[in-house]
Order: structure tokens, then C-alpha cells, then sequence
């Protein structure tokens, strides 16, 4: 799937054209937002030690429980990548939907996955 990641250096170093990436990522592919929500977790994981990263430092997911007690006021999935490209979770929420729902950044580095 393609995301647009974005950032205002690359906008500059390209003359405000947006940055697109692939992830191994199909959101139609799935019924519920935990199914979404851990397959983009995988897909951020792969990408984020493709550059060089250690997974399991720099990308989490919440489940709705883990999110409401961290004071989101809602439950729901949570895939965060603060070390990713900058605003990434910004894009990606235009582009990320389902059966199961839709997402919604709640920084620009977190995605929540929302049932319909």
C-alpha cells in the first residue's frame, strides 16, 4: 500500500512535492481494527529496521484497554512510530481504511483505528 509520508525538508529538497512510500500493508484485507491495527504494526516494524532501527524501541501498539488508561478519553487501536517520518501518521489516515472502520492520527506520529 502507499502512504504518503511527508516532511517540510523533503517538501523543500523537492519543491513541495509529497514523499511517497510502500508498506506491506492491506487494510481491506481485514475484518477488525485489531487485525489492521497489528498488521500495520508489523509493516512500520519491517520498515523501521530496514532504516537501521530497532523495532521494539521505537514503534508500539496499544490495545483500546492500554490506550483508554493512557488517558486517550477513548478506546480504541493504537499504532505509534514517533522515530518515523515526520507527520507519517497524518497521511497515512487518509489512506488507511476498511471493512472494519477508519483511522484517525491523534498525534501526527500515532494512528487509532476506529470501528465503523
Amino acid at each position: 500500500m502507499t502512504i504518503k509520508f511527508y516532511s517540510d525538508e523533503l517538501a523543500c529538497e523537492t519543491g513541495g512535492k509529497i514523499k511517497y512510500d510502500t508498506l506491506d500493508f492491506d487494510p481491506g484485507k481485514y475484518k477488525t481494527c485489531a487485525g489492521a491495527a497489528k498488521a500495520l504494526y508489523k509493516a512500520l516494524c519491517k520498515r523501521a529496521k530496514a532504516e537501521g532501527m530497532d523495532p521494539d524501541v521505537e514503534v508500539s501498539i496499544y490495545t483500546p484497554k492500554e490506550t483508554l488508561e493512557w488517558g486517550m478519553g477513548y478506546a480504541c487501536w493504537r499504532v505509534v512510530w514517533e522515530a518515523g517520518p515526520f507527520e507519517w501518521a497524518i497521511g497515512a489516515s487518509f489512506a488507511i481504511t476498511g471493512p472494519w472502520g477508519y483511522t484517525e492520527p491523534h498525534y501526527s506520529f500515532d494512528l487509532c483505528f476506529v470501528e465503523a
